[in-house]
Order: C-alpha cells, then sequence, then structure tokens
C-alpha cells in the first residue's frame, strides 16, 4: 500500500474523471475492512487500521477534488 500512496499524492501522476470508478472501488474496498465485526477488526494490526483509515481519507479527498473539476452537465452519479 506504501507504493500504491505515493502515486496518489505524485504531481506527475493523471488523476482525472475517467479514474473516478477505479477510485471509489479502491476506497469502498478499504472501508469494507474497516466495516468489519469489531471482533475481526480487533484482530487487525493497528498500523493496518491506520493505514487504510489515512488510505480512505485520501481517496475521499482526491475524489472529491476530482468531482469538483467536472463542469455540471458531466457530473455523473452513482
Amino acid at each position: 500500500m506504501p507504493l500504491h500512496n505515493m502515486c496518489l499524492s505524485c504531481p506527475n501522476a493523471r488523476r482525472s474523471a475517467i479514474h473516478v470508478p477505479r477510485l471509489r472501488t479502491a476506497r469502498d474496498q478499504a472501508l469494507s475492512a474497516l466495516d468489519m465485526r469489531k471482533k475481526d477488526r480487533e484482530a487487525l494490526p493497528r498500523l493496518q487500521v491506520i493505514a487504510l483509515t489515512d488510505y480512505t481519507a485520501e481517496l475521499d479527498d482526491l475524489l472529491r477534488g476530482l468531482q469538483a473539476e467536472q463542469p455540471e452537465e458531466g457530473r455523473h452519479t452513482a
């Protein structure tokens, strides 16, 4: 995951509306790991929980930025 996160913040990486579905999928997968039953979640290493939480926050920020850049008529709802 650390290498993947580097791409999210790299100024040379191209991110546009075409990437939104995949970014949402990645965020939803991370959230599903965090939304496990409390007993199962406690089995995850603490640092993994922190990494997943930070990862979802980064993806949320990126998705908000991409949606703000889209013209009103070009927005898609999912």
